[in-house]
């Protein structure tokens, strides 16, 4: 299904104003219904019958319609200001063939000897976004981009989860390395600290175990003290 760009502000436009509804009705059908360069094929009985009200040639070349349109023959019309707006052009001439949409459109046009002849159409894109019925070069280029960006970060490597371990996981390690670790008592501390290194987050338990065991955290840090009697207190008899 063909998607078309629509001015909201031709709702302001003196020209659309001063159509009545059912003139109204027709330039929305007929925006609608051309193809996409902008030609239409004369058919008024269906036209009267999508917008609900009988319609003749003459009504709509009467109207402020007339200015709008360019009678090519008997069962074509043609919609100059169609391709300006679509695809943002001052002309036709300015459309893009290497854009796959431009060339068709190009090429329709020439058939029906609407391009000037005495201005080739460009050969490269134009500066300014040049917009499409099916999106424009740059707008498929930047899908392409977020397509790529997408698939590079869905192959990135997720971050493992912390995983606390049992006792048993560390008196297994522990005895695989030979420390002198006590499993239940690093449980014990890591458990009351909501396995926090720091202000961080416990990422390898494993690493912790090999840093008990190259700081002797096991052991009491506390040693024994032993209070010795001052000299001179014992002389005193304090």
């Amino acid at each position: 299904m063909a998607k078309r760009y629509v001015d909201t502000e031709m709702w302001k436009k003196k020209w659309f104003r001063k159509l009545s509804p059912k003139m109204k009705n027709a330039w929305l059908y007929l925006i609608t219904m051309c193809n996409h360069a902008g030609l239409y094929e004369v058919d008024i009985d269906l036209m009267s019958v999508f917008i609900g009200e009988k319609i003749t040639e003459d009504e709509i070349f009467r109207s402020g319609l007339a200015t709008q349109i360019e009678i090519l023959d008997d069962d074509k019309w043609y919609l100059p200001k169609f391709i300006k707006f679509q695809y943002n052009v001052s002309s036709p001439n300015e459309l893009n063939p290497n854009n796959r949409v431009h060339k068709s459109v190009i090429e329709i046009l020439n058939t029906h000897g609407l391009l000037d002849e005495a201005r080739k159409p460009h050969t490269r894109p134009l500066n300014s976004e040049i917009r499409g019925l099916q999106g424009s070069s740059t707008e498929k280029e930047g899908a392409k981009d977020k397509d790529k960006d997408f698939n590079k970060s869905s192959n990135k490597i997720k971050r493992k989860v912390f995983k606390k371990p049992t006792e048993q996981e560390v008196k297994d390690y522990c005895d695989e390395r030979g420390n002198t670790v006590d499993p239940a008592r690093f449980l014990s501390h890591y458990e009351s600290k909501g396995w926090m290194v720091g202000k961080n987050k416990m990422v390898d338990w494993k690493a912790s175990v090999r840093t008990w065991e190259k700081n002797d955290f096991n052991q009491d840090s506390k040693k024994s003290r032993v209070f010795v009697e001052p000299e001179h207190r014992k002389e005193r008899g304090w």
